[in-house]
């Protein structure tokens, strides 16, 4: 298809058969002069965190290469930028230290935005009986709406996020759209959505994972089949249609683009100006004439808010986007600001991840949490990590079945993390399957509405054991997780998803210089973010004998505070598998089976003697 083919397929096509599925982009235009998702992000961190902290996460996302990806071909790679965070984690993280009113100094001049030439447009669509769905909180179409005289059905238009003024609170924190959309926001949008036969994007990212990016994957296989989706990407280009790629049936689909063409929708997508098209829609519909745009303006200066409270902002923000070691080295400008429950999952999260699993259990031992079921997890959790396997499911076995609630729960997840260790053990494989169905019960089913960190690690923890029972476990569980945590913005928690995820995708055809690769990008980006015990935990990936040496596995486990137990185990079966390997490498299969035999012959004939 060809852009005139595009214009020509839009020349019957009435004002309203289209949905608009708007973003940010539409308002940054003056005279409302909004910033983009990314201005508000700098904002964010120019008024509420310490100098640099920018700086210092973006270092970190560029070490484990999180980078925002142009779709239009003629953006040289070569420009592309390091992913900021996202703004909805660091308002999270802003609104907990400085109250909910610091999302409203964020937004401030949303409530006062004046509409621009495209909601005017936007506008007139809406009147003419077209639907709308906008990310914005702003109220400037409504506000073209009334200075025109034009009336809608309220049906006809959803801020899936709130609206300033609303009843609602926005959704601009973490906390407010990782549980994704209420019942009646997700009926009205999927409404919207589908009752059209065309949707066409602008200004939007399609970045809203959560929520908009879940709906849409949870739909009924193929439910966009008439759906025709036809997405503007703003630029300065000549305007041209993009070309996509073929959809991997093998991988999961994770952005906007792939949803809709997965679940059958027609995806045509236009970069150049926005001008390109609207402009002949409005000349269509009979609309007034879509003006040349403002002049941009620039993003509103906002002075630091309340700068002596800016360490405890960066601290938690680090701590919540997984960078321990940098939420460390800001402890002691912290450490009497703070309640000492935030401290002490701080120095827990650090030490454990320095592999320092003693000082964790001594920590907790010594502590007193507001929940006595917390610091019994943590026991168990430092007993199940060092390897000591049958004293954490006895400890955790024990304390879960007095506790109650979200404690009991809490308990018996950790107890699975360690059935499913001891499934790959083999002296302990018969024992782990007792108890799995009683764990698998007692976590029950994993439901988006509990928040990212527990939907995820619960359905992945589920599915993992319940596969060791027959049942059936995705072939991209893990790649899904991570992608839950990279969205969220958890650089530690992303990481370690891909060492399961590797674990998962391990296949014994594999050639060594692939797997050498992999895990040593893998321990490079556990070292990036402070992460000791994470990069060496690579030698108990499958495979690892062809990656690593004897003298670098020994070196490892002396180094982390694992069981000696754990330690003989780990070497012992490191170093015969390796040497296995090394044999068949050199004299060949059949040559290893004669020797391995002759060895094993002559064993037995020694012990007879």
């Amino acid at each position: 298809m060809t852009t005139d083919n595009l214009l020509a397929a839009f020349s019957d096509v009435p004002p309203q058969d289209v949905t608009v599925l708007s973003g940010a982009g539409v308002s940054i235009e003056g005279p409302s002069y909004l910033p983009s998702g990314l201005a508000l992000t700098r904002r964010a961190f120019d008024s509420f965190f310490m100098p640099d902290t920018l700086r210092l996460v973006c270092e970190r996302h560029q070490a484990v290469g999180w980078y925002d990806t142009s779709l239009c071909p003629q953006d040289s790679p070569s420009s592309r930028s390091v992913r900021l965070p996202r703004l909805e984690t660091v308002l999270g993280v802003a609104a907990r230290v400085y109250g909910p009113e610091a999302v409203d100094q964020i937004l401030v001049d949303v409530a006062t935005a004046k509409p621009n030439r495209l909601h005017h447009f936007f506008a007139g669509h809406l009147a003419a009986g077209g639907g709308h769905l906008t990310a914005n909180f702003d109220r400037c179409i409504e506000g073209a709406g009334r200075a025109r005289s034009m009336r809608w059905p309220e049906s006809g238009l959803l801020h899936f996020h709130g609206e300033v003024g609303g009843k609602e609170p926005l959704g601009a924190t973490l906390a407010r759209i990782e549980a994704g959309f209420r019942e009646d926001v997700a009926a009205r949008f999927s409404t919207l959505l589908r009752k059209r036969p065309v949707v066409l994007v602008t200004g939007y990212s399609g970045s809203d994972f959560f929520d908009v990016n879940a709906l849409i994957a949870g739909l009924p296989r193929r439910s966009l089949l008439d759906l025709r989706v036809v997405w503007l990407l703003h630029s300065t280009h000549t305007p041209h249609l993009v070309p996509l790629p073929v959809p991997d049936t093998d991988e999961p689909a994770f952005t906007l683009f792939d949803l809709v063409r997965q679940q059958g929708a027609e995806l045509t997508v236009l970069c150049g100006p926005t001008d390109f098209l609207l402009a002949r829609l409005a000349r269509q519909w009979g609309f007034a004439r879509v003006p040349a745009p403002h002049a941009p303006g620039q993003d509103t200066h906002m002075p630091p808010i309340a700068r002596r409270r800016q360490p405890e902002a960066s601290f938690l923000l680090c701590h919540e986007l997984g960078l321990l070691a940098d939420a460390t080295s800001l402890l002691p400008a912290v450490v009497k600001r703070l309640p000492p429950a935030e401290i002490r999952s701080v120095t827990s999260a650090a030490l454990w991840e320095d592999g320092r699993w003693n000082k964790v259990r001594r920590l907790w031992w010594q502590s007193k949490p507001r929940s006595a079921s917390i610091r019994a997890e943590r026991i168990g959790a430092s007993l199940w990590v060092q390897g000591r396997l049958v004293p954490a499911l006895v400890w955790l076995s024990w304390h879960r079945r007095r506790a109650v609630g979200d404690d009991r729960t809490l308990l018996a997840e950790t107890e699975g993390r360690v059935l499913e260790h001891m499934l790959r053990t083999p002296e302990l494989r018969w024992w782990a399957r007792r108890f799995i169905p009683t764990v698998l019960g007692e976590i029950g089913p994993a439901r988006q509405a509990a928040g990212v960190h527990r939907f995820r690690t619960r359905a992945d923890l589920a599915t993992s054991l319940a596969a060791s029972l027959g049942g059936q476990r995705e072939p991209h569980h893990a790649a899904t997780s991570s992608e839950w945590f990279g969205q969220a913005g958890n650089v530690l928690a992303w990481i370690s998803y891909q060492h399961r995820r590797l674990r998962d995708a391990y296949r014994d055809d594999d050639s060594a210089d692939d797997l050498r690769a992999r895990y040593l990008v893998l321990q490079q980006h556990f070292r990036s973010v402070g992460s000791r015990a994470g990069a060496i935990r690579a030698h108990l990936l499958p495979g690892a004998h062809r990656v690593f040496t004897v003298r670098e596995v020994v070196a490892g486990v002396f180094s982390l505070q694992y069981g000696w137990w754990h330690r003989v185990r780990i070497v012992a079966n490191h170093t015969v598998r390796r040497g296995h390997w090394l044999l068949r490498s050199t004299v060949g299969a059949e040559q290893t089976i004669i020797r391995s035999r002759q060895w094993l012959v002559g064993m037995w004939r020694a012990d007879r003697r």
